[in-house]
């Protein structure tokens, strides 16, 4: 996943599947979920290459020219409701609790309304769920990268997990196995 830059357009990007070469400009593009989200398709085969996040200040979600006094009391809930969120999700690796020596296969579980990290019984992290939480999983694979190098195996998601990981949206399917082959080496796909 990409994070929106003035010129991504000039990212160069390699298919897995043909072994296409070239930047994003000559990318098939597909649909923009969200206002957030854009999905980067391979010209030659159309496999999934990229989905770039547009930062919220680039979208049109926080435009607030010509909204009523409700509709701006409704955008500033929504901004106070999603900082609250981002406060209880792991920002850093040092939130991570230091483990033991030896291969960490980790895996991303939801009990209830929150999303779980466990090592073995062990819960290491625990948040807030979020619904099509992709993005969520892959900010978190890479910090626990981070913090425990090597070590990290997989991170794998449980059967529970799915929906909320998931959601709606079926690029998050492919996207999730790209995360967990770049980090960890783990050629698996969930269907």
């Amino acid at each position: 996943m990409t994070i929106y830059y003035e010129e991504w357009l000039k990212k160069e990007l390699v298919c897995e599947e043909c072994s296409w070469q070239g930047t994003a400009e000559a990318t098939a593009r597909g649909g923009l979920h969200r206002g957030i989200y854009l999905e980067l398709y391979c010209p030659e085969c159309s496999h999934l290459l990229d989905i770039l996040i547009f930062q919220e200040t680039h979208s049109c979600a926080h435009k607030k020219e010509g909204l009523t006094e409700e509709q701006l009391k409704a955008m500033d809930e929504a901004e106070e409701e999603e900082r609250q969120y981002r406060e209880q999700c792991l920002n850093s690796a040092g939130q991570l609790p230091d483990l033991p020596d030896g291969d960490l296969n980790l895996v991303w579980d939801q009990e209830e309304g929150d999303t779980r990290i466990l090592n073995g019984e062990a819960v290491i992290w625990s948040e807030p769920v979020a619904y099509e939480g992709f993005e969520r999983f892959e900010r978190i694979a890479l910090l626990l990268r981070e913090k425990y190098g090597e070590r990290v195996k997989d991170l794998a998601p449980t059967d529970r997990s799915l929906l909320f990981l998931y959601g709606d949206y079926a690029p998050s399917l492919d996207y999730i196995a790209k995360v967990r082959k770049e980090l960890f080496g783990v050629d698996a796909r969930i269907v």
